[in-house]
């Protein structure tokens, strides 16, 4: 495995984040992702960036939308954050979801679901659903098209994002960036890098015990009906244990006639879509998803 030298950086970096004081080993975890927001470099400016959020009759689901210019009823993104299910937020993907809504030019509505394990599958799934189907449902009050909505996600929001494509209507497509996919960790990918960089097999198997018992219902590559999926984009990572499922979860997409899109970035480790302060791949990921949403959404 070659290490490249701006994903050493990363990697220093993360080693020089401490959280020792944080007793709460949960807790600790959760400040230690926020800290690692400046990798992905400087905020940029939108056009408009909003907090709102969705009134449902039982609970309140925060959203935080990215409007890249004044043009009217523009197509959507709604997106969901990685963090193995139980950490990240609004703030962890502020930034590079900043560049998103500017590179593609579509509205993006990030989405503050309930996290395990005080809320585990399928409470962050079910807000995932309720508010992209708010969202649709609403278009013409948060001036979208409801006609061109996608939905997009990174680590364990890929497994939301593909899992509220294959149960809404009308998504035009889906966006996966190194999802998670399989709960086994029966991959050789998971052989290969199960002590890391970044995603460690200890790691993962804690994550899926914080979300889940229904291992089965709550990983997408055990869904047997995919046909009516919409087409999808998979940018996966070749130094990242996850590789190797999402893989086979686009192979699976496929025999079930999705269109499927797959890029592997060379070299690169979990979540450099966040990185791209340091990393260029992790600038360059964001610059081809959003040339993908273009080409999807925009007409």
């Amino acid at each position: 495995m070659e290490i490249l030298p701006q994903v050493q950086e990363v990697l220093n970096y993360m080693k020089s984040v401490k959280v020792t004081d944080i007793e709460d080993k949960l807790q600790a975890s959760r400040v230690f992702y926020e800290r690692l927001n400046p990798l992905a470099g400087e905020q940029e400016a939108v056009y408009a960036v909003d907090d709102s959020h969705i009134e449902l009759p039982d609970r309140k689901i925060n959203i935080r939308i990215y409007r890249p210019s004044e043009k009217k009823a523009l197509p959507a993104v709604v997106y969901f954050h990685g963090g193995g299910f139980f950490k990240g937020s609004l703030e962890t993907h502020d930034r590079p979801l900043r560049q998103l809504a500017n590179l593609s030019g579509v509205v993006v509505i990030s989405v503050d679901y309930r996290l395990a394990p005080e809320y585990p599958f399928p409470h962050g799934l079910n807000d995932c659903l309720d508010a992209t189907e708010w969202i649709m449902n609403h278009a013409t009050a948060l001036d979208i098209n409801s006609h061109l909505v996608a939905v997009a996600g990174d680590s364990a929001g890929g497994a939301l994002a593909t899992a509220v494509a294959g149960r809404l209507n009308k998504i035009v497509c889906q966006v996966l960036i190194y999802p998670v996919t399989d709960s086994s960790f029966t991959t050789h990918s998971w052989a290969a890098f199960a002590d890391g960089p970044v995603v460690t097999l200890k790691s993962a198997i804690e994550l899926w015990e914080y979300y889940t018992e229904d291992k089965i219902n709550a990983a997408p590559i055990y869904n047997d009906d995919l046909y009516s999926m919409p087409d999808a984009f998979i940018i996966t990572a070749e130094y990242d244990p996850l590789v190797d499922e999402a893989a086979a979860y686009a192979k699976k997409l496929r025999s079930a006639n999705v269109e499927v899109t797959e890029k592997v970035y060379p070299k690169m480790i979990h979540g450099f879509f966040q990185m791209g302060g340091i990393i260029d791949q992790g600038k360059e990921a964001i610059a081809t998803v959003a040339g993908y949403i273009r080409y999807k959404l925009v007409k």
